[in-house]
């Protein structure tokens, strides 16, 4: 602590708190009303590199004012970053007790693979976890002071609502704040999981399953989904011949505690990949068009979208009409009428986002021009997934945007080339 730190604390006990103020102020610690000076200094300090004076400016405005819940909570994060994991710890379980939140344990989480090896060699697998707790809100697995996440859901735990960006530097701890278990479930059960997106439910949730089918053990556990099942979660569960009475439906962003849980691991690698969408076309070969017969030619609106909106979405479509397209809105669809519809077709175009995953129920052959910006371009799903699923893939990117550019983003709005778009795809047929 400074010289005029520790004079202020003096000259506060003595009952002269104008004098405190004052000497505060020379030591660099501002009143707690002024929080946002006081993040300007911290900054400061951080774009000059020198995060051991950003560290002793949170820990002398703690020193002056006896608790600063902005101060703890950037020396936490400082002391996180600097890969000092315990004392990081220290100051957010004191902000727990500055919130008065007691419903919650905060514990520092190493982050670990259900089995590394084979998930590095790509092989599908499951396996049988005793004695977890599995978070609702991304559906990681905690257990020993580990956290099972990339081979489990690989959400990005940064942005988890229980880390809220509390991750180490080199990514491999985690400080989350967890409730406490609202339920506790004794039954052997498997972990389907849930996921608001419908690429994603598909990718993370559905065909993981695959190796449990094969296994023979689909349908030998009750499922642990979502209390909030969305229709299209209900509908491939029950494509999937899973009864109603066989889920066990947990709540959203909670914690339940397991005695025994059957994990399907993430497919992540073309192999795996390949695999759950060999196994969902078979699973669902009833629905599908024949190849032979697949003629279609699709044109996916985003018309029921709240963004990444193509703006001049009509006159796009206006231009490709002529060319034998016909204008879809798959989520005003049921499922079986998406995987029927895709399926019959040979030709696709749609914007990037969660609809055009409906191209693993298309024939090997087809073609699926994909229209993305610049902002997205590097999310490159449904080209990986084209490998799996014999497919040839167009890509158009725009950097055509209704916004300056310094303000673009993943869910900007953009605009087609639509003379170049209506080339590329009339090449395609």
């Amino acid at each position: 602590m400074s010289f005029f730190s520790r004079a202020a604390n003096w000259f506060a006990r003595l009952g002269l708190p104008l004098l405190a103020t004052v000497l505060r102020n020379c030591a660099g610690a501002r009143p707690a009303g002024d929080p946002a000076a006081f993040h300007r200094l911290i900054d400061q300090a951080l774009a000059a590199g020198d995060g051991a004076q950003a560290e002793r400016l949170c820990t002398e405005r703690l020193a002056a004012l006896g608790e600063d819940r902005a101060a703890r909570l950037r020396l936490g994060h400082l002391l996180l970053g600097d890969g000092r994991i315990a004392p990081a710890l220290t100051q957010f379980q004191a902000l727990d007790a500055i919130d008065g939140r007691r419903d919650v344990v905060t514990e520092a989480l190493t982050k670990r693979h259900l089995d590394l090896a084979r998930t590095q060699r790509g092989e599908p697998f499951y396996l049988w976890l005793s004695g977890v707790r599995v978070e609702t809100a991304y559906w990681t697995i905690v257990r020993d002071g580990c956290v099972y996440n990339d081979d489990v859901h690989a959400k990005n735990l940064y942005t988890s609502p229980f880390v809220q960006g509390r991750v180490s530097a080199d990514g491999a701890t985690v400080i989350a704040s967890l409730p406490r278990p609202y339920r506790e479930i004794d039954e052997e059960c498997i972990l389907v999981g849930g996921d608001d997106n419908y690429s994603h439910w598909l990718f993370r949730n559905m065909l993981k399953l695959s190796t449990l089918d094969r296994a023979g053990l689909l349908h030998a556990y009750p499922w642990l989904v979502n209390s909030d099942l969305k229709n299209y979660q209900s509908e491939y569960i029950r494509l999937l011949g899973q009864a109603p009475e066989r889920l066990i439906k947990v709540e959203r962003q909670a914690v339940i505690a397991c005695r025994r849980v059957l994990v399907p691991a993430l497919h992540i690698s073309s192999q795996a990949v390949t695999q759950g969408v060999q196994w969902i076309r078979e699973r669902f070969a009833h629905l599908l068009t024949a190849p032979a017969q697949a003629a279609r030619r699709l044109f996916i609106s985003r018309r029921d979208g709240t963004r990444r909106s193509v703006l001049n979405e009509n006159e796009l479509f206006a231009a490709l009409a002529p060319l034998g397209f016909e204008s879809i809105v798959p989520g005003e669809m049921s499922v079986a009428e998406q995987i029927a519809t895709f399926s019959s077709a040979r030709s696709i175009v749609g914007a990037h986002g969660a609809a055009l995953t409906n191209m693993i129920f298309a024939p090997p052959g087809a073609t699926i021009v994909e229209l993305t910006s610049g902002a997205t371009e590097h999310m490159n799903l449904f080209r990986k997934l084209a490998r799996s699923t014999q497919q040839r893939v167009v890509t158009i990117v725009s950097e055509d945007y209704p916004v300056p550019a310094a303000e673009v983003n993943y869910h900007t709005d953009y605009r087609v080339d639509i003379d170049a778009a209506r080339t590329a795809v009339a090449g395609t047929l």
